[in-house]
C-alpha cells in the first residue's frame, strides 16, 4: 500500500507554475516532460486542478474551495524521513502562494491546515519530529493541536 498525502489549496497559480516553482526551490526534484509531476528518489509529486467532487467535499468540511490538488506519494522502500522533509518543504513553499489549504493523509486525516491565515499542525498525527525540527523549517508562526477530521 502506498503512502499518499494530498495538499488541497486555494491559489491563483496554474499547474505548470506549481511544477516550475517546486522544481526551482526544492532540491532533488526532476520534471518529466509531458507529465504534470516531479520525481525524486523518495517522492513523486503530482499537480492537477481540483476536481468538482473534491472541491465540494473540501468546501463542506473546511469552508474553502480548493483550486489545486498536489499529491505527494512516498516511493516504497526508500528514506521516509527524506520524503517527509521534501513534502513539508514543498507544502510550505506552496502555502506562501495560497489563501487556504489542507494537507491530508489517505484523503481523510488532517496533517496540517491553514485557514484564515492560521497554520495549525495536527498534534495527533506523528509525522513531525518535534517543535525545534518544525521551527527550523517553518518561517511563519504555527500551532500544534489535535485536528479531528470533518471527513471521517
Amino acid at each position: 500500500m502506498a503512502l499518499v498525502y494530498e495538499l488541497e489549496l486555494s491559489a491563483s497559480m496554474q499547474c505548470m507554475q506549481v511544477l516550475e516553482l517546486l522544481a526551482a526551490q526544492v532540491d532533488g526534484l526532476e520534471q518529466d516532460e509531458g507529465r504534470p509531476a516531479l520525481f525524486g528518489p523518495t517522492i513523486t509529486i503530482s499537480v492537477a486542478e481540483t476536481d468538482a467532487m473534491s472541491r465540494k467535499v473540501i468546501k463542506r468540511g473546511f469552508h474553502f474551495e480548493p483550486t489545486l490538488s498536489i499529491g505527494f506519494r512516498f516511493v516504497s522502500n526508500t528514506d521516509y524521513d527524506a520524503f517527509k522533509q521534501i513534502m513539508l518543504q514543498a507544502a510550505v513553499r506552496l502555502l506562501a502562494h495560497a489563501q487556504d489549504a489542507v494537507l491530508l493523509f489517505n484523503y481523510e486525516i488532517i496533517v496540517l491546515q491553514r485557514l484564515g491565515g492560521n497554520l495549525v499542525l495536527n498534534s495527533e498525527y506523528h509525522i513531525w519530529d518535534d517543535d525545534d525540527w518544525l521551527k527550523s523549517r517553518l518561517a511563519s508562526p504555527f500551532e500544534r493541536r489535535p485536528l479531528p477530521s470533518p471527513l471521517l
